[in-house]
């Protein structure tokens, strides 16, 4: 036998390189794991701190100059956006004129004076955050009972027996963060229909999870079993359904396990989270993450955070649910692919209307397109109570 020197030579080079990029792909599974906690899993905030400032006012119309680092584009965006400021409450339109500094768009004060100078920020929210002094509708604020303890609401008075619960989505805390669903009340109250805004655990103002971690409706709809509950047992004898984003997620797991579902006779969805692990995906996508660490990412993630990523696909058992759906999302959602919904309206065999709206990004579907918003749904209560 001839005696090879090369061969011990490389064994120990082999063995390194191979322990090297073991340790790197673990490495970056292990940072990406943190990335889905961190951006995940975790509740944050709705960021209300003023980012941009008056720079002329007239009386239709406003110019806006960026102060700082925005969070989103929706400043030099066209549609309709709530202004906000310490004492007041505006709308801004279509842009007028625009450069990377200013913008100038139409303007419409609805509450309080602004002033050449102030700061304030734009907002998805259309509306202040007062149903009553916003739309003249009277509000008030109730409580109900999930596993968790008790859980604030605000309650819309109705003339029919058939009720609409609305689920807000991730970094909301109603009143002010599910003003998104504030805009269609003025439709919903012509058809005479109480409804309930709710809340859930890891809100402000409502019980923590033990983990401190959303979990995309696997725990959730629990609470908004408490809040069908609650409207059973106060004079609702049947339910429509109305979410967002992860308020989607909410709403499918309550319907495949809540003993109430049978309830609900139908439900409108705008961008929902269907698929968790699709959604991590196709975020890691954009930031250009290889696929490799996804994948151990997910891996890890389910070690160190009991994620479930099977579970939360909820569209895989959606051939179970036969109600009649009106499904919204913005083919420019970067946030909740809209992919996940086109395979929806693929399996949701009594869908009544599937709205893709053009330019529209994450839950602001609305915004970019109110007109045609309001009108489907409308319809959709048209076809389904009267």
């Amino acid at each position: 036998m001839t005696y090879s020197p090369t061969r011990k030579t490389h064994t120990p080079v082999l063995l390194s390189i191979l322990i090297v990029l073991i340790a790197v792909l673990l490495g970056g599974g292990w940072y990406f794991s943190n990335v889905v906690r961190d951006a995940g899993l975790r509740p944050k905030r709705v960021d209300l701190r003023p980012q941009l400032e008056v720079v002329a006012l007239g009386e239709d119309r406003i110019t806006l100059g960026v102060t700082g680092e925005l969070q989103n584009d929706d400043w030099r965006t066209n549609g309709i956006w709530g202004l906000r400021w310490d004492e007041g409450y505006a709308q801004v339109g279509g842009i007028i004129d625009i450069n990377d500094q200013e913008v100038v768009r139409e303007f419409a004060p609805l509450m309080g004076n602004l002033s050449i100078g102030d700061r304030v920020g734009l907002y998805i929210f259309a509306f202040p955050d007062d149903p009553e002094k916003a739309f003249g509708l009277p509000t008030r604020k109730l409580s109900y009972v999930s596993p968790l303890g008790q859980f604030p609401a605000w309650f819309i008075e109705g003339s029919r027996n058939t009720w609409l619960i609305v689920v807000h989505g991730k970094k909301d805390a109603p009143p002010r963060e599910a003003l998104r669903s504030y805009p269609v009340l003025p439709t919903v109250a012509e058809f005479g229909l109480p409804t309930l805004i709710i809340s859930y655990r890891n809100d402000v103002g409502a019980p923590a999870s033990p983990d401190g971690f959303h979990r995309y409706g696997q725990t959730e709809w629990q609470d908004l079993e408490g809040a069908v509950q609650y409207a059973t047992e106060h004079g609702a004898e049947q339910l429509i359904l109305m979410g967002y984003s992860l308020g989607g997620a909410m709403i499918l797991n309550f319907l495949y396990q809540s003993q109430l579902a049978d309830k609900v006779v139908g439900i409108i969805l705008d961008a929902p989270m269907l698929n968790f692990g699709a959604t991590v995906e196709s975020g890691a996508m954009q930031l250009g993450v290889p696929l490799v660490f996804v994948a151990i990412g997910k891996f890890i993630s389910t070690l160190r955070f009991d994620i479930n990523w099977e579970e939360l696909n909820y569209i895989s058992r959606v051939d179970q649910l036969t109600l009649p759906l009106l499904l919204f999302h913005g083919d420019a959602d970067t946030t909740v692919p809209i992919e996940i919904s086109d395979s929806l309206a693929t399996r949701w065999l009594s869908m009544l209307a599937y709205v893709p709206i053009r330019g529209a990004t994450h839950i602001r579907s609305w915004n970019i397109n109110p007109d045609l918003y309001e009108k489907e749904v409308s319809r959709f209560l048209q076809e389904l109570i009267e």
